[in-house]
């Protein structure tokens, strides 16, 4: 069973967006945290404005409120900031003959290529496939997220692919 396809920007985005902010790990700090920061650092530069008077207190505190904020800013804009560095190569990245993905299942190993890169993965290491309404998501052990589209395959058809793959990880007792 084997699926090809070259992937696109559009897929990209949507896949990273999705894994940055949902994918477990660290996200509420990566959803909060920037407008937190945000909010801390631009009331902590209002409050010393008002309350402290000795400037050479004053103006560090002030510095330090409004570095905050700016960080805050810097780390709530952050997966556009990467989005934006990667669409201004795209033409690099996606859409051309280079980057073709090729899934193949062969046996108990799933055989991941693209360009010049070869991955062996043993299913032991695929901790869950996740189904999308765009896509699909294998997890692996390593938190490595490997996407299979539904639409814009070159060959192979993506719910077959996945029924065998989803077909090789049920164990047998369950099936019963």
């Amino acid at each position: 069973m084997k699926v090809v396809y070259i992937p696109n920007f559009d897929q990209f985005a949507d896949n990273y967006l999705s894994t940055y902010y949902s994918s477990g790990v660290s996200t509420l700090k990566r959803a909060a945290g920037g407008p937190l920061m945000l909010l801390l650092g631009a009331l902590g530069a209002i409050w010393v404005a008002d309350r402290v008077e000795f400037w050479l207190l004053r103006y560090p505190l002030l510095l330090a409120g409004t570095a905050l904020s700016l960080y805050g800013l810097y780390y709530t804009l952050r997966p556009l900031i990467n989005l934006l560095l990667v669409w201004l190569r795209r033409a690099e990245l996606f859409d051309n003959e280079a980057v073709k993905t090729t899934l193949e299942l062969k046996g108990a190993v799933l055989h991941i290529s693209q360009g010049k890169d070869r991955v062996r993965l043993p299913l032991e290491q695929i901790l869950s496939v996740l189904h999308r309404s765009s896509n699909t998501w294998i997890i692996t052990q390593s938190d490595t997220l490997v996407y299979v589209p539904r639409q814009g395959l070159l060959s192979g058809d993506h719910d077959k692919f996945v029924d065998a793959l989803v077909e090789k990880l049920t164990p047998e007792d369950e099936e019963d």
